[in-house]
């Protein structure tokens, strides 16, 4: 575990006590919520792949305002995908200006309140105290077993296991009065744009073009397949005719380079060559998207990427890729999963030995299927691996 992940764990174990001493000292009587509302606050400050996930309920709508309080790292995706979105951005928890910069996002919120606030985080509590304090718009929300968030929501959803997250974030839309946009839809793609990133990176040519991605956000690192085997499974794959490409963040550079070199000639190291706007332009150009549980694999899914999302400390059955060609790999050992909103996300496994669970072999025949199928294994029928 690295210090940004050491860092990011000692935030939740923060953000639970503060939840624990704060909330029944800010909690009062509920407030009403308007039957209607035409100005909106969501609240999600981690994960690109959320807001992936949100993009059909945050389309335009006539008369409807909608604002986003979220980390400033979600920026270029906002930009590109939800323009219509009043963001309020916010650096990361650990940056000199992160202080200054909430104070100033919550004063604009005091001075010019939104209707409602739906708070789509799933178990920090500190994002939905500040907004109380600083606004007072009911709170919508998943009272989460355990993390202390039921008597601050003025609208509580039950929080349900079982149920993926994209349909709890849209019963959170609907409980607040924000039904859907007529004919929204998931992200959309730019065929221009992507024609020329082809031309800038040299990503033209035959055979299909299958990217690798083996990194993930530093919440928990366990949910990372062994490079060793994403290497593996890109020389199995350019021996089967693809051409493959190792993608990551611009802070995943030495990964992706690791595993472009393993995996030997021809395999593209592609780490840092886009921003989390032009990202959805790169997932275009491919037939196939090979991925830990993390950001790409929703975007991917949302623009009709096929998609073979590699799961273990996560359940495919909340978090996985729900698109027709879309295959979810769990081998589903008794440990699995131990990522749990009600437990704040925290797990002291380290040993995740139901990433290592994952076959190359395994992964390789998802590959084949989905490249050579129109319509590939369901999530819910999620392929269970031989233990």
């Amino acid at each position: 575990m690295n210090l940004r992940s050491r860092l990011i764990e000692s935030l939740k174990r923060l953000d639970s006590g503060l939840g624990r001493v704060a909330v029944p000292l800010l909690a009062g009587a509920p407030r009403p919520l308007p039957a209607a509302p035409d100005d909106a606050l969501v609240v999600r400050l981690w994960g690109l792949g959320n807001l992936a996930l949100m993009a059909p309920r945050l389309a335009p709508w006539p008369g409807r305002r909608l604002r986003l309080l979220t980390f400033a790292r979600q920026r270029a995706f906002v930009q590109r995908h939800l323009p219509q979105i009043e963001a309020l951005y916010l650096p990361e928890p650990c940056s000199p200006g992160f202080l200054p910069a909430l104070a100033q996002a919550l004063w604009r919120l005091h001075r010019d309140p939104p209707q409602v606030v739906i708070d789509a985080e799933t178990f920090l509590s500190s994002p939905a105290l500040l907004v109380r304090c600083a606004t007072p718009a009911p709170l919508v929300g998943m009272d989460t077993p355990g993390q202390h968030r039921g008597p601050l929501l003025d609208r509580k959803l039950s929080y349900d296991p079982t149920r993926h997250v994209a349909v709890t974030f849209a019963a959170l839309f609907d409980a607040a009065g924000l039904p859907a946009a007529p004919g929204a839809k998931p992200l959309r793609r730019d065929p221009e744009r992507q024609s020329q990133l082809a031309a800038r990176l040299g990503l033209n040519g035959p055979g299909p073009l299958v990217l690798l991605h083996p990194g993930s956000g530093d919440h928990f690192p366990g949910r990372r397949w062994d490079p060793s085997r994403f290497a593996e499974l890109a020389r199995a794959l350019r021996r089967g005719g693809a051409r493959v490409g190792i993608t990551g963040a611009a802070c995943e550079r030495p990964r992706t380079r690791a595993v472009a070199q393993a995996a030997g000639p021809g395999v593209l190291d592609l780490g840092g060559c886009v921003d989390a706007g032009g990202l959805s332009d790169l997932l275009g150009l491919a037939r196939l998207l090979v991925t830990n549980d993390t950001g790409p694999l929703h975007l991917a899914d949302a623009l009709a990427v096929p998609v073979v999302g590699l799961f273990g400390p996560n359940t495919p059955h909340r978090y996985g890729p729900r698109g027709p060609r879309a295959i979810a790999l769990f081998a589903d050992l008794p440990c699995s999963p131990c990522l749990d909103d009600r437990l704040a996300k925290r797990s002291r496994c380290r040993d995740p030995r139901c990433m290592s669970a994952l076959r190359v072999r395994d992964v390789l025949a998802a590959c084949q299927t989905a490249l050579r199928s129109r319509s590939a294994t369901p999530l819910e029928a999620a392929l269970a691996l031989p233990r």
